[in-house]
């Protein structure tokens, strides 16, 4: 079944300072006590879908995706930056010292300076838009926030718990699961991963590992099963999530909502038991962008394509 589009509205960025009304990002907040996933997820046969790649940018995180580059948020992108990263756990953790050569929307390339090492394992890249499915399952990552108090409200119904507020930041890394339940776009084309804070109930199959962005999960990334390729790949950028007032035009409830009913979007009362919903960059939407960054053909399968030319069967595999 193919994604459907949404206008991208009601959102609230993950930035790291409180500006242009929009607050700020750190960890997966899940259903499941006590609220907060920190060890890595491991798969039948040992597979790791993702959290491997996954390296520090001071209190956020970085994605190597090819040999001299790594992505992260354009919204906690400096200039220059250092990733600290461990080669998917084959190495320590190393230093990488690295300069900021792109960005498009809120997905930036970082590259390493020209004295620093090459990473020797990095994430597979989601490159086909068209292969993005409704409820394509995925991991979500991110660093930062426990599960703080129940969230509830003052109006129509009193006292009735609707989620969990944000509690204190420390940047550990954390784990959700969800699902791709949409695709929206902001008035720069820019495509967004869009993923419901689904309340589990008897009969929906809805995991207590649903998960739901919150502060300081901003650069960190998602990744999905692919088929076609037999890997788990990075297929989106946290981006941002959905904050509503408790109050007609009041200050943003940092809290992570499975029920957003009884709170105000701006001066209008969300009336709707609707979840609140995180938003990723979508990789694959700008893969264009990427390619000149993504991990480059090994030595090995360049020799392959030149025997190619002398009318011999060969085999492109793509390192990662």
């Amino acid at each position: 079944m193919s994604l459907k589009n949404l206008s991208l509205k009601h959102l609230a960025a993950l930035f790291t300072l409180f500006t242009l009304s929009l607050p700020s990002t750190k960890a997966i907040i899940v259903f499941q006590d006590p609220g907060r996933l920190t060890t890595m997820p491991t798969l039948a046969g040992g597979v790791k879908p993702g959290w491997q790649y996954l390296g520090q940018y001071g209190n956020f995180t970085g994605i190597p995706i090819g040999p001299r580059a790594w992505v992260t948020a354009t919204h906690i992108a400096g200039s220059t930056g250092t990733l600290f990263y461990d080669n998917a756990g084959n190495s320590s953790l190393i230093a990488y010292n690295s300069t900021l050569a792109a960005s498009s929307g809120d997905l930036t390339v970082m590259t390493l300076n020209n004295d620093q090492p090459s990473f020797t394992a990095w994430a597979p890249v989601w490159t086909d838009p068209n292969s993005l499915q409704t409820n394509q399952a995925l991991y979500m990552y991110g660093r930062g926030t426990a599960r703080g108090s129940v969230a509830t409200n003052s109006t129509p119904t009193a006292g009735t718990a609707k989620g969990w507020e944000w509690g204190a930041s420390d940047a550990v890394q954390s784990y959700g699961t969800n699902n791709i339940d949409a695709l929206a776009q902001d008035s720069n084309s820019n495509i967004y991963l869009v993923m419901s804070f689904t309340k589990p109930t008897t009969g929906n199959n809805v995991p207590d590992t649903e998960g739901i962005f919150s502060t300081g999960d901003s650069g960190s990334g998602d990744f999905s099963f692919n088929p076609v390729t037999n890997q788990w790949e990075l297929v989106g950028i946290n981006y941002a999530v959905d904050v509503p007032s408790q109050t007609p035009g009041g200050a943003f409830y940092p809290a992570a909502l499975y029920d957003m009913s009884g709170y105000y979007d701006g001066t209008n009362l969300i009336t709707s038991t609707a979840p609140a919903n995180s938003y990723s960059t979508s990789v694959a939407h700008k893969n264009s962008f990427l390619q000149p960054f993504i991990a480059v053909p090994e030595p090995s399968t360049w020799a392959l394509a030149i025997i190619a030319t002398l009318g011999m069967i060969y085999i492109i595999r793509r390192a990662g």
